[in-house]
């Protein structure tokens, strides 16, 4: 669609806030006073702290960017907040009503649309979402909903997946996709408990982060390289951040401060979104969303939420390696809501 600079990411940002503003207008039409419980639920609090941060970053700082983000992806304050309330109201959605089929049908639409569109001059597939790394991370959310609403073809939909994270090059989502298949195969096959299956899986998550510090082939866009950009950005503001929505200026002067190569790239993310936490919101934004996390994967696991947890680590896996769509952010953050339920 031909809105904002980007036409693939650009359009889904606005729909994606105009549907939020929708259901939020739903919510509170259907207010009751018995509703009230919810707002000093430990989500709300969580949440709240967020607000009150980036209102606090309003007021303090006044960078250009801030508020819409970077006008090739969109993602800055005013986003944080959408995705913040879709969180929170989309816990009390519920989906069982929607027929099974439709969740393999968006399986095989995406795959489709993917070999329909080919590759991009990286030789690696996009498919809808117009960049690879959205495209994995994608499949990684859709995946569990067709493999565990479906009992016939679950060996062909763990081929078709592997096969399209495999076209998109992500590396990042093939580590998610080996973590949803160890953590399933943990459940049912080998009989784990689930909360031993989920910490044995985050384990193995934060395992991988070792790997970008093994390679030495990418001397200019080096996860480790920009993590550690990162890392040190965080440390001239470490209470409050730079700002949501401020990112790229920070590790540009921070990689002219330590003469890295990064400096000669415009990079306006961190690679993890965790380290994109701590340069706009510092300890305080970090703590929080680990807090989120944590509690979620609780509340997943105590109602023994196989499919959420499933999406969830494979989420985590690609948001911890790359920037995402608004797609993978707002799976995310439904995740993180479905744990509050």
């Amino acid at each position: 669609m031909p809105i904002g600079i980007s036409p693939f990411e650009a359009p889904k940002v606005i729909i994606a806030e105009i549907i939020i503003d929708l259901l939020l207008l739903i919510k509170i039409i259907q207010f009751k006073k018995f509703h009230l419980k919810e707002l000093y639920s430990p989500q709300a609090v969580l949440l709240g702290i967020l607000l009150f941060l980036s209102l606090d970053q309003l007021l303090l700082f006044r960078f250009t960017e801030g508020f819409f983000g970077n006008p090739f992806r969109l993602q800055g304050l005013f986003l944080l907040w959408h995705l913040s309330l879709f969180s929170f109201i989309s816990k009390s959605i519920s989906l069982h009503q929607i027929p099974k089929i439709f969740y393999l049908l968006s399986f095989i639409l995406l795959s489709l649309i993917t070999l329909v569109l080919g590759v991009g001059e990286n030789n690696r597939a996009f498919g809808s979402l117009g960049e690879p790394n959205a495209l994995a991370a994608t499949m990684l959310f859709i995946f569990p909903f067709a493999f565990l609403k479906t009992h016939r073809l679950r060996k062909g939909l763990i081929a078709a997946a592997f096969l399209l994270i495999a076209f998109s090059g992500s590396r990042a989502g093939i580590i998610g996709f080996g973590i949803e298949l160890i953590f399933l195969a943990l459940i049912n096959f080998l009989r784990f408990s689930l909360p031993k299956a989920v910490l044995i899986s985050v384990v193995m998550i934060l395992i991988s982060l070792g790997l970008p510090f093994a390679d030495k082939t990418e001397q200019m866009e080096n996860r480790s390289l920009i993590w550690q950009t990162a890392l040190t950005a965080g440390l001239n503001s470490p209470i409050l951040g730079h700002g949501f929505g401020n990112i790229q200026s920070p590790l540009y002067q921070t990689a002219k401060k330590l003469n890295n190569p990064t400096q000669y790239l415009v990079v306006d993310s961190s690679h993890n979104f965790i380290l994109d936490f701590w340069v706009q919101g510092g300890i305080v934004a970090v703590i929080t969303l680990a807090t989120l996390i944590l509690l979620s994967f609780q509340g997943l696991i105590k109602h023994r939420r196989h499919l959420e947890i499933t999406a969830l680590l494979g989420i985590l896996a690609a948001l911890l390696f790359n920037p995402l769509s608004v797609v993978n952010l707002l799976a995310f953050w439904w995740l993180i809501g479905q744990g509050f339920e």
